[in-house]
């Protein structure tokens, strides 16, 4: 075998393993979120694939690989019970991704594999949206970018630095496009690669129905239920009551929400004690399909939303992704909309049997008051002046909870005195519900938003009064540090745990403050960069907002216009100093030109060589030897200036003459 012949047969087997490492650049994401044998296939093959390449071992037949391949396809089906959703997708991708690489042989199969490698990194996006998964991505467009630069290559590969510093070069020169189409690309509602994810099922942890202790439960997570920002005034600490499901239905014990009934717009707000707030709302995935609002919303920018029964503001579909949304909503008054006597007479029911002393107590406090109005207060005062207690760990409550409560206990989370005020509301002749949301949130002040845990999750009643339903919030009056301080006040006092005590360290907070407004910009930036944020940034820059064809048009054009600018600036940019070993090279290619022929423009070192030994045979020896010292000079590492000397010495003695004419 020719040296020539065993170093390509080393070229191309060193290309299949850079192939190859491109593959598990764009996989290696998703192999930690696939059953595992879909994961110990794929890493099996990609290992086999490299080692048969470097042992130059045959690559299995058709009749292998087409029963291989069905197997697998019904093995993921099997496991994830169907082929669709981001899960079976991606599995199915990544064996199909493998089996790719058992009929790899030419180049053209090396650059699809690479391809194959930027697609499996686009999907991750569907998986993991978080700014940390950038730093993984960004390496790893690196190392499948480096992979595509040496798979087409032609002479000798780079070295591993080299490659890199390639790629490198290439993505930052595409970064100015990118962030171009990023923003004129015409925008849908919601994350541009949001795909629906069924795991987020249920985690807020409010639910359309409750019953004694389920709020106190979420009482100590710390996990974010939504981020919201103010434009413009920031309501008091004890307006900020973020309305979810509104219950209506009580059994004796459980509070339970009603079908949904959408209105055809929203309320009429009595805004005489209220007034307006602007917000922008990012929501966590939750899985239901409820949005949070402030109070009584008025105006709200969330896709395929409505307005349902007690101003309830909810989405066509559960929430499964991160969603952000622009709302409008009033505080401190009430909601006039007319109400049909059948709902109120509803919300007047309790069950027969249940809470006897409770019914007793509204009957005194009832014949003692003069209205509605006045009954409210005097329910309120008794839980103000009962020597009732707050307390995220209350003793359980049997069949007559209201009961233990009112008479026994006297201790309770918000969950506990809400529904004992709607009971006492009912039996006293007042129409009542209980709203679960969140109240209050901590500022942060790295990025001038608010947080809202789960901890904030709070529960509270309305009464109707006056035509209109309004806010009472049982907890205020029994614990008013609660609604006036916050939550952590009343967490100061309860068991320490692993996220209470890492928050209480002032420096730990400003850290985790920190991050967090580094990940609120990252969502607000770029996963929530919709349509309206879209229109902003263009009126913020002069432009008037487009149609989406004109944001298309616009897309195209700008794209071009980077395009040649990009261009113009390679062509014409700073010159860069001559290769020396291009000087050299292009002598030899003089000396042979006249006596020959000419080195095509397109033609390789090692091609033209080639063609010289083959034209004329005399010079063959020495012509490859010239060309296998420049290669290495050229491209085996740094240039070495006493190789560089050598060379061009056995160059000025190289005078090929021209061939003999024949007779």
């Amino acid at each position: 075998m020719s040296g020539t012949t065993a170093e390509r047969r080393t070229m191309e087997r060193r290309q299949i393993a850079w192939a190859a490492s491109a593959m598990i650049f764009g996989g290696a994401p998703h192999l930690f979120a696939v059953v595992p044998w879909v994961a110990l296939l794929v890493l099996a093959v990609a290992l086999w694939r490299i080692v048969a390449a470097a042992r130059g071992w045959a690559l299995p037949s058709l009749w292998l690989r087409a029963p291989v391949t069905v197997l697998a396809f019904l093995g993921v089906a099997l496991s994830y019970r169907g082929v669709s959703g981001v899960d079976a997708g991606s599995a199915l991708l990544l064996v199909m991704a493998g089996m790719k690489l058992l009929e790899m042989r030419d180049e053209r199969d090396r650059v699809v594999v690479v391809l194959i490698g930027y697609f499996l990194l686009f999907a991750v996006l569907l998986r993991a949206q978080a700014i940390w998964s950038f730093a993984w991505l960004a390496g790893a467009a690196l190392g499948i970018t480096a992979a595509l630069a040496q798979t087409v290559r032609r002479e000798r590969l780079l070295s591993v630095p080299g490659a890199a510093a390639l790629a490198g070069r290439l993505l930052v020169q595409s970064l100015p496009l990118a962030v171009l189409l990023f923003v004129l690309f015409p925008r849908i509602p919601g994350p541009f690669w949001a795909m629906p994810n069924t795991r987020a099922t249920g985690v807020t942890g409010l639910d359309d129905q409750i019953q004694p202790g389920d709020i106190s439960e979420l009482s100590l997570s710390d996990a974010v239920a939504f981020r919201v920002r103010f434009e413009g005034a920031v309501p008091p600490a004890d307006q900020l009551y973020w309305r979810g499901p509104v219950l209506e239905r009580f059994d004796g014990r459980r509070w339970s929400a009603l079908p949904d009934v959408a209105r055809d717009g929203p309320p009429t707000a009595d805004s005489a004690a209220g007034m307006a707030y602007e917000y922008q709302l990012v929501l966590e995935p939750q899985g239901q399909r409820w949005l949070l609002a402030l109070e009584t919303p008025l105006a709200w920018s969330a896709p395929r939303a409505a307005l349902g029964r007690g101003r309830q503001l909810l989405s066509a579909d559960p929430i499964s992704e991160r969603l952000s949304y622009r709302a409008r909503s009033v505080t401190g008054g009430g909601m006039l909309a007319p109400e049909s006597p059948e709902m109120l007479a509803f919300d007047l029911r309790l069950p027969p049997g249940r809470n006897p002393r409770a019914r007793a107590l509204a009957a005194r406090l009832r014949q003692d008051s003069a209205s509605d109005r006045d009954y409210v207060g005097r329910a309120l005062a008794m839980l103000a002046q009962g020597g009732f207690h707050y307390s995220l760990t209350p003793p359980p409550l049997g069949q007559h909870a209201v009961d233990e409560l009112l008479f026994v206990t006297r201790e309770g989370f918000c969950e506990h005195y809400a529904s004992a005020f709607a009971v006492l509301a009912r039996a006293g002749g007042v129409p009542a519900r209980v709203v679960v949301g969140y109240q209050g949130g901590e500022r942060n002040p790295f990025g001038d938003y608010w947080i809202v845990r789960q901890a904030n999750a709070h529960a509270w009643a309305e009464v109707w009064l006056d035509g209109g339903w309004r806010r009472v919030d049982p907890t205020a009056v029994v614990a008013p540090g609660r609604i006036e301080l916050g939550i952590d006040e009343t967490l100061a006092a309860s068991p320490v745990t692993a996220e209470r005590l890492w928050r209480a360290n002032a420096l730990v907070n400003r850290m985790v403050l920190s991050w967090d407004a580094v990940n609120a910009g990252w969502d607000r930036w770029v996963l929530a960069f919709g349509p309206e944020m879209q229109a902003d940034l263009l009126l913020a820059l002069g432009f008037e907002v487009p149609r989406t064809a004109q944001l298309a048009a616009l897309a195209v054009a700008g794209t071009i216009a980077a395009m040649l600018l990009m261009g113009f600036a390679l062509r014409h940019g700073r010159r860069v100093p001559r290769d020396p070993c291009a000087i050299l090279y292009a002598r030899l290619c003089g000396r042979l030109a006249p006596v020959v022929r000419a080195r095509a423009a397109a033609e390789t070192a090692t091609h033209y060589a080639e063609a010289i030994a083959s034209a004329r045979p005399d010079l063959a020896a020495e012509v490859r030897a010239l060309t296998r010292q420049y290669l290495e000079l050229r491209y085996g590492g740094r240039y070495d200036p006493a190789g560089g000397r050598a060379l061009a010495a056995r160059i000025r003695r190289f005078r090929p003459a021209a061939a003999p004419a024949h007779r």
